[in-house]
């Protein structure tokens, strides 16, 4: 299984929008790694639709546009989606979250 790895974007074509879709691609990956980890089997279409409704919620319960976000409001997410993950998954699932949160950071900072 491979991990999730930020696409290698120039800043300049790096936007919130695509920042927020990488983020589901992300978050899928991760929740397959889980998944395994907790071998729980899962299709590609549970996942996905799983990450999708996880997200949004996470963006909506911080009061940021899931359709319009901002960087502050990505970063906002990201940081409450890494916390929830990290109170699911504990100690069993460090090490997949530090990896997708350090790819999507790549990103991130690469916003205006």
């Amino acid at each position: 299984m491979t991990s999730y790895l930020a696409p290698n974007i120039p800043a300049e074509r790096v936007t919130p929008l695509l920042v927020r879709d990488e983020l589901l691609k992300c978050f899928e990956s991760a929740n397959k790694e889980f998944f395994a980890i907790l071998n729980q089997p899962a299709t590609d279409e549970v996942v996905k639709t799983q990450v999708r409704q996880f997200v949004t919620t996470v963006f909506k319960d911080c009061g940021v546009s899931f359709e319009n976000p901002t960087k502050q409001g990505i970063v906002t997410a990201i940081n409450q989606c890494k916390a929830n993950a990290e109170g699911m998954m504990g100690e069993k699932g460090a090490d997949v979250i530090r990896h997708h949160y350090a790819e999507m950071m790549k990103l991130v900072t690469k916003l205006h």
